[in-house]
């Protein structure tokens, strides 16, 4: 029989784990003396301490490696645990790179001015999600709506006049709402266009605009707020704006080629 001294030497596990993983019941001791209270291992111990060993220095989780000196042998279980740090590693990398692409974006210069705008009728269509599932949004979501609208207001000759505009409302449910609209020459009568659809007109208005247009090719990942939208509130706290009444950030985005690409973020401050 080994004292805990000797084994731990032999195994190159301390003194302090060996009693650790006595507690955790992944390497007990052959025997314990009731006076004492002294650990004393086996000689055929040895190789599970070894292989314990390994598999920690590895970052093997303590319930694996006990299950595997329980059986006797290591069984596939670094190598399955390799495969999970290798899947963190690739999850961790590409947070890693979405982050960077976050503060690259949000290190662009944005315009932040103030203009007065004429009432503007629109039509618009809305689509919801839970805000649990909000990051699976993306641009062929709301795309798709933009044409379908598009192809009907052709339709009823209707224009489009100008460029469309998303919106982004939430409420206390936790429910993301999606308004996608195109602005209109005249105003629409509420039933064109469908049940799904709906007409209205954005009062004449003060509006504090947030124009952010990329200059070394920058992207964002998606689901990540828009650096136009963190400029806009950072310019509404500096200038103590205090935003009165459902709360409706339009965001379009311009240009139609990367040279001249642009996203302008928009709130009103005051309707006339």
């Amino acid at each position: 029989m080994l004292q805990i001294g000797e084994f731990a030497s032999l195994t190159g596990l301390s003194v302090k784990a060996l009693r650790h993983y006595d507690e955790k019941v992944v390497l007990v001791p052959a025997e314990v003396d009731d006076l004492s209270g002294y650990r004393r291992y086996g000689e055929g111990q040895v190789r599970a301490g070894v292989v314990a060993r390994a598999l920690r220095d590895a970052g093997v989780p303590l319930p694996v490696v006990a299950a595997v000196v329980a059986a006797g042998g290591a069984s596939g279980a670094l190598a399955a645990h390799r495969r999970r740090v290798l899947e963190d590693r690739t999850s961790e990398d590409q947070a890693f790179a979405a982050a960077e692409e976050v503060l690259r974006a949000l290190a662009v210069p944005v315009s932040v001015v103030e203009r007065e705008m004429a009432a503007q009728p629109f039509v618009g269509q809305a689509f919801s999600v839970s805000m649990d599932d909000a990051e699976s949004l993306s641009d062929e979501d709301a795309n798709a709506v933009f044409g379908e609208l598009f192809k009907q207001l052709q339709a009823s000759d209707l224009g489009p006049s100008g460029q469309f505009w998303t919106t982004l409302r939430a409420d206390e449910r936790g429910i993301v709402e999606v308004v996608c609209c195109w602005p209109t020459p005249i105003k629409v009568d509420d039933e064109w266009g469908g049940p799904q659809a709906f007409a209205g007109i954005l009062p004449a208005r003060i509006e504090l605009v947030a124009t952010w247009r990329p200059t070394g090719g920058e992207t964002l990942p998606d689901g990540a707020t828009h650096p136009a939208v963190v400029a806009l509130f950072d310019a509404i706290a500096h200038r103590q704006i205090e935003l009165h009444g459902l709360l409706e950030v339009r965001q379009t985005v311009l240009g139609q080629s990367e040279e001249d690409h642009a996203v302008e973020v928009s709130v009103t401050v005051k309707t006339r």
